[in-house]
């Protein structure tokens, strides 16, 4: 099923954009060596097909001038929790670009932005109202 182009809160890219959240929090080695590779979007667009590829998923983030497309959206059925989340991943910078995944001011953590102005700067444990800083 092909998703929509969306403006926030990207609900729209649920279940797997979730999935990728989670596993950012959790520090999967895979996603956040994605992240790691930023803010060379080329080299880090080349790590995600790669995570992509090997844990089945088929769809592929391609460069288009300035924009960023996939190739083919769902992973198919029988795929796991990593090709879920790094097609949800790949959804999130569809949309938005790849300024919304960052890493936390205050520990580094990697974290997806869903806010309207692409404006958080903290990852869910550091930010305001859960007992972190402003």
């Amino acid at each position: 099923m092909r998703k929509h182009a969306v403006v926030p809160p990207f609900h729209a890219l649920d279940p797997e954009l979730g999935v990728a959240e989670q596993l950012l929090r959790r520090g999967n080695p895979q996603l956040c060596a994605i992240v790691a590779r930023l803010p060379d979007e080329v080299a880090a667009a080349h790590c995600l097909n790669s995570v992509l590829a090997e844990a089945g998923a088929r769809p592929r983030l391609v460069a288009t001038g300035p924009a960023w497309r996939i190739v083919y959206v769902t992973p198919y059925a029988g795929t796991g929790e990593l090709a879920a989340g790094a097609a949800g991943l790949a959804e999130l910078v569809m949309v938005g670009g790849w300024r919304r995944v960052k890493r936390c001011a205050t520990c580094a953590k990697p974290f997806c932005d869903r806010t309207s102005g692409c404006t958080r700067k903290w990852c869910a444990e550091h930010r305001r109202g859960t007992g972190g800083v402003d």
